[in-house]
């Protein structure tokens, strides 16, 4: 095949030392919105370490603190941002308490950056808030005996009690939307919530033929569809793995497959307007499967046929999660034939396929991270033959695969903007920064340059 590279390697600049010396900044939790990417990082001032709020866009001049937090002993500084009515929420620092986290909200500037839940509610780091319509439901510690469920009106800032306390469900639990409402698994995995964020619509679900679960925290076990939510029941614990629908009246089982042994490897999730699983199986090796949520429209579109040898390697590390991007599925497997490769899938059976051999012959590209892009490509971060990291572009054809750049020296990539990649990066003169690469003209150089 012919490979497409830059002409010249693409260097790395540093967008900002924001903790001059060697130390680094530790920035985390990055976040783009705006045009813009935000993130944690700690900083010195006058000699002092703070955790403060950062944007940038991905230039010296574009980069700046936005809040300092105050110390506590645990709990949030920058964590589970989302984005309503052009304001930025997130869970921040709870100072009230000294420890756990609040929920805040950010225009951009200092002033507006500020806390809007219960002054000492000690929001749950872990129980993921969802938002329906204006009411973000939150599970809160603090004054409540155990834990209560809230919703926080994020036009007016009052909370209102739905249950103190309340055991529906821990958190870890997985759910989905339904109907304008949040569906979620009990504690013991046999009965079915639905909350639409007011204390009236707190309601469990009476579905005869409803199985267990197990809850499992490894993998998603509800997935929304346009006709109701698929359901994985028993994960990875324990064979036959079986899909289920609901539309919250009413389930049914629409597939069942045994996996090669209790430990299988297992992704599901939503790609367009369906449900997708891989899974290993004891007669297809690596099973692709999707769902619309009827057993006519359940179907497997890759097994072992013709890939006697096929193999996933997920979750475990180094190789990477698959990654939805725009309505395609990027995978890593290996085909028997061209060693662990990237792979992508549009849901059929023709568009499921290998995107290009990177790593030529049976050898394994050595991919570690895929990263999705907004506008439907995916980035792909390997080890090359010399240990350093190469990072591919792909929008999942072998013409549209180009090798973006070879960075000399340990690096991670944060965040797309327009334009740029943000990397945090590793270097002598400065530790740990945040570095940007401008996406390079690319051009076709001699064959075999890989």
């Amino acid at each position: 095949m012919l490979a497409t590279a830059v002409a010249e390697p693409a260097k790395l600049r540093l967008v900002a030392d924001l903790y001059p010396g060697r130390d680094g900044s530790s920035h985390s939790v990055f976040f783009v919105w705006d045009g813009k990417a935000w993130f944690k990082a700690a900083s010195n001032q006058g000699g002092e370490t703070k955790w403060s709020l950062y944007c940038s866009d991905g230039s010296t001049a574009g980069t700046r603190r936005i809040k300092d937090f105050p110390l506590q002993e645990h709990g949030s500084i920058f964590d589970n941002p989302f984005v309503f009515e052009n304001r930025l929420y997130f869970q921040g620092p709870n100072a009230a308490l000294g420890k756990g986290s609040r929920v805040w909200v950010t225009d951009g500037t200092e002033a507006g950056t500020r806390p809007i839940s219960e002054d000492g509610k000690d929001v749950c780091k872990h129980a993921l808030p969802f938002l329906i319509k204006d009411r973000l439901v939150l599970s809160l510690h603090g004054d409540y005996e155990r834990h209560g469920l809230v919703s926080l009106n994020l036009h007016t800032g009052v909370t209102e009690i739905l249950a103190v306390p309340f055991d529906g469900w821990d958190d870890y639990t997985d759910g989905a939307m339904l109907k304008g409402a949040m569906l979620k698994l009990d504690l013991y995995g046999r009965v079915l919530w639905s909350i639409d964020g007011t204390r009236s619509g707190l309601k469990k679900l009476a579905l005869p033929g409803l199985p267990t679960f197990d809850n499992d925290d490894g993998i998603n076990q509800f997935v929304s569809l346009p006709n109701g939510v698929l359901m994985l029941p028993n994960g990875q614990l324990k064979p036959p793995l079986e899909l289920w629908n609901t539309d919250g009246k009413s389930v049914a089982k629409v597939a069942s497959w045994w996996p090669d042994n209790f430990t299988s490897e297992l992704w599901f999730d939503r790609v367009g307007d369906n449900g997708m699983i891989l899974a290993h199986d004891r007669t297809r090796r690596c099973g692709l499967w999707t769902s619309d949520g009827t057993v006519a429209g359940t179907k497997n579109i890759l097994d072992s046929d013709p890939y006697k040898e096929a193999s996933f390697s997920f979750p475990r590390a180094p190789q990477p999660r698959p990654v939805v991007a725009g309505e395609r599925l990027f995978f890593v497997m290996d085909d028997g034939k061209h060693g662990l490769e990237l792979w992508c899938s549009d849901g059929t059976k023709s568009g499921t396929h290998l995107v290009t051999d990177i790593a030529l012959g049976d050898e394994d590209a050595e991919i570690f991270k895929l990263i999705p892009m907004a506008d439907g490509r995916v980035l792909v971060e390997r080890k090359n033959a010399t240990s350093d990291t190469d990072l591919w572009i792909s929008d999942g054809t072998e013409d549209g695969s180009r090798r973006l750049a070879s960075l000399k020296r340990w690096t991670d990539v944060v965040a797309v903007l327009n334009g740029m990649i943000l990397l945090d990066s590793d270097s002598e003169q400065f530790g740990r920064e945040l570095h940007a690469l401008d996406i390079p003209e690319l051009t076709t150089p001699n064959a075999g340059s890989k």
